[in-house]
């Protein structure tokens, strides 16, 4: 697949695991871009190629685009036992049931980018792969946010909590505000679509439920919303977790 845009392409070369093939660079693109993308590219041992307008156009399907494209030959995703190996004794994770829009998983995985989430999980179906879309609407954030893809997303959720994690479902009517949760090392949040919410199954086998709070007479968010002010507050409840009793919490 080709990944366009400037600052996804710019993400894609410095990423450790998403490597691109190639960039390819429409003509029309202004010389000192072009120098600036052959630099990054032969940093990172990536060819970089030049071509017309038109010959850019018929290789990306992109008519009018930004002239930038990398080509990604496959997604990796992470294993999930490999992913719960590396990650950190402090780790924060999404789950995610049932989010097939590519502008919702792309906002999700810019938010756990920005917020520094350790990854992000999802079921082979009933999901949204990482595509060209996602990686625009991410704004580079797929090239960086592990994804672990699995068969199963309520047997993964007994296998995180094997391994230390304890996991609350975001619902309407959640037990705990989220401006209250008290995280434990490592935590993560179930989000579901916004047509079908999180499957009963899925639920049930979290420890608890999280709500964000919010003015009478609204009755949900979009679910690439509410996943960032998840990832928000997680941060910094997370941070006030390992802060002394009395102390300030440092911002960045």
């Amino acid at each position: 697949m080709w990944i366009t845009g400037r600052h996804p392409v710019e993400e894609l070369l410095s990423a450790s695991i998403q490597r691109p093939g190639r960039i390819l660079l429409s003509e029309s693109l202004p010389a000192e871009t072009r120098k600036s993308f052959r630099g990054r590219s032969d940093a990172a041992g990536v060819p970089c190629l030049t071509c017309t307008k038109e010959e850019w156009e018929r290789k990306t399907g992109e008519r009018g685009g930004s002239g930038i494209a990398a080509e990604l030959g496959e997604y990796r995703y992470a294993d999930l036992h490999d992913w719960i190996a590396a990650a950190p004794e402090r780790a924060t994770v999404f789950l995610l049931d049932g989010i097939t829009d590519p502008q919702n998983l792309g906002a999700i995985l810019r938010g756990a980018r920005a917020f520094g989430l350790s990854g992000v999980i999802v079921p082979k179906d009933r999901s949204c792969p990482v595509t060209a879309a996602v990686f625009r609407a991410s704004s580079g954030a797929a090239a960086h946010v592990p994804i672990v893809m699995v068969t199963n997303l309520s047997r993964a959720v007994e296998t995180l909590q094997e391994n230390g994690f304890w996991l609350y479902a975001a619902t309407e009517d959640g037990e705990t505000d989220i401006s209250s949760l008290a995280p434990a090392a490592r935590t993560g949040i179930a989000l579901g679509s916004e047509e079908h919410g999180i499957r009963k199954l899925v639920r049930a086998k979290c420890d608890g439920s999280v709500r964000i709070p919010m003015e009478p007479g609204v009755d949900s968010l979009n679910v690439g919303v509410t996943a960032g002010i998840l990832a928000f507050y997680l941060r910094i409840r997370m941070a006030e977790s390992m802060q002394p009793k009395g102390a300030p919490v440092e911002s960045d």
